[in-house]
């Protein structure tokens, strides 16, 4: 039998408590439902459904199911818009009104494909009347798209700030419908899809009977229900929010944006992309920044690329990290769905697989150690070590929920419930075969404390004692029939 290496063992058990968090917390945000999708290591590593696809019905959430991933469209219209320029049939530097002709004479005539791609253009962001975006009337379709661009589209001075515009992106699509002429979902099918073998992503909404839609939700900001919401088509807007997609098929195209994959542009267009024109706050505060049709944005100490969705009823987020190869998608059907949370959480976890234990490792003496250390055993007093899992598990008290997993050749502690888990996260130092103590930067747990294992003749957990007192915790499912049993829905 060949040996399963270190690393793939902290891979595998990185997934498996991913698996578990994941569906935690889509049960504790009460989101109907998730889709996630992890690539690393060249290869798809998970592509998981959790929870429902429709609250009314109650049918279940699968990993083919197809999401409304809305400006993650902007992401493959930039790519349309590279592939050209490489191809010398369009500049970055090129004025839009050049290709296209209703902007001659407004007030973004001298605004170029740059501008539009990295939002520095100043236009407006959805006309003066966004009543389509809370579904009071369609998407513009080709005549209300040239209405909007006869309109004051200058709002602020080009170039001097960050401002996002869907209508912008609206204009490259039809600035790529000029070059090519070709509709711009039909050049974007042949151009990035077929290429890639996406056969679940399609420009806009696709009504086809093979096709298998997610319900829209909308959110519990006022509400303790959702309500079950259209989803229309785009209309002329597709470039900037039309995308249909799942989560698998987004880590795909990510893939190809990784340097050297030899896809869909060379390396230095993909580094355009990626390299920063503006720095930016997105809406939870954070300080990030915009390329070419990319978001950046800093997660675990690293700069990840990708872009966030945001469609009446759902709400989505993809990250990657072209260097290491690693790209993250979560799709979620709800208004209010914690997608960004979920994928910066998972990214997190990820990347604590990565981090080696150096102290453990240096304190390893004996003949029988591997030579990097075994990334499933700790060293304890003398040159024994103990086994990592054995400590592993999901544990409770009216306290807290917290699941001591192994990641990398660490034991942590992570509550389940925590939007960002590493950040919550407690160092755990293994004593002996039954002890670990609690590093604790705060300073509010039990610091330098023993926390005892309890096992059984099968070397399953009874109960922690000591620092902690925890026992082993319930199913979802258990909280799911209390919930039942008093009326409740999870």
């Amino acid at each position: 039998m060949v040996k399963e290496s270190d690393a793939s063992v902290a891979a595998r058990n990185a997934l498996d408590h991913l698996v578990s968090w994941i569906e935690y917390r889509v049960w504790r945000t009460r989101v109907p439902g998730a889709q996630v999708a992890i690539w690393f290591g060249g290869g798809l590593r998970m592509s998981k459904a959790f929870g429902v696809a429709d609250v009314s019905t109650g049918e279940r959430l699968t990993p083919t199911h197809q999401f409304r991933v809305a400006s993650h469209s902007k992401m493959l219209a930039a790519t349309t818009v590279l592939q050209l320029v490489e191809q010398g049939r369009l500049r970055l530097d090129d004025v839009a009104s050049e290709h296209v002709a209703q902007l001659r004479g407004t007030g973004a005539e001298h605004v170029t494909i740059r501008e539009l791609l990295s939002h520095g253009s100043g236009i407006t962001r959805d006309s003066a009347d966004t009543s389509f975006w809370s579904l009071q009337r369609p998407f513009p379709d080709a005549a209300e798209l040239d209405a909007i661009l006869a309109e004051p589209l200058d709002v602020l001075p080009t170039a001097t700030s960050f401002k996002y515009s869907n209508v912008g992106y609206g204009i490259l699509g039809l600035v790529v419908e000029t070059v090519t002429g070709s509709r711009y979902e039909e050049h974007l099918r042949e151009a990035v899809l077929k290429p890639l073998g996406l056969a679940r992503t399609v420009p806009d909404v696709d009504a086809r009977k093979s096709a298998r839609l997610v319900s829209s939700h909308s959110g519990i900001h006022t509400s303790m229900t959702r309500e079950v919401l259209e989803s229309p088509s785009s209309g002329s807007l597709a470039a900037a929010t039309g995308l249909t997609s799942t989560a698998a098929e987004l880590v795909r195209f990510a893939a190809a944006q990784f340097l050297g994959s030899g896809e869909l542009l060379d390396d230095r267009s993909k580094r355009r992309m990626a390299q920063q024109q503006w720095s930016t706050r997105e809406r939870d505060g954070v300080a990030a920044g915009y390329g070419l049709g990319m978001q950046l944005r800093d997660v675990a100490g690293r700069t990840w690329l990708g872009h966030g969705g945001g469609w009446p009823g759902q709400s989505t987020r993809t990250l990657f990290e072209p260097r290491l190869g690693i790209a993250v998608s979560v799709l979620t059907n709800a208004i209010d769905g914690p997608a960004a949370e979920l994928a910066e959480g998972i990214v997190e976890i990820l990347m604590a697989t990565q981090r080696r234990d150096a102290d453990d490792l240096a304190m390893t003496s004996g003949h029988d150690v591997p030579e990097h250390g075994s990334a499933a055993m700790a060293p304890v007093r003398g040159a024994r070590r103990v086994d990592l899992m054995r400590f592993t598990g999901r544990f409770q008290s009216p306290w807290q929920l917290v699941d001591v997993v192994r990641l990398g050749d660490a034991l942590y502690a992570i509550p389940p419930g925590a939007a960002a888990p590493m950040a919550s996260a407690q160092r755990l130092r293994v004593l002996d075969e039954q002890t670990l103590v609690v590093d604790d930067a705060s300073g509010y747990g039990s610091v330098g404390e023993p926390i005892r294992y309890e096992f059984d003749a099968r070397g399953s957990v009874r109960r922690i004692t000591g620092g902690w007192r925890l026992e082993p915790a319930r199913s979802l499912e258990a909280y799911r029939q209390d919930a039942s049993a008093v009326g409740g829905r999870s």
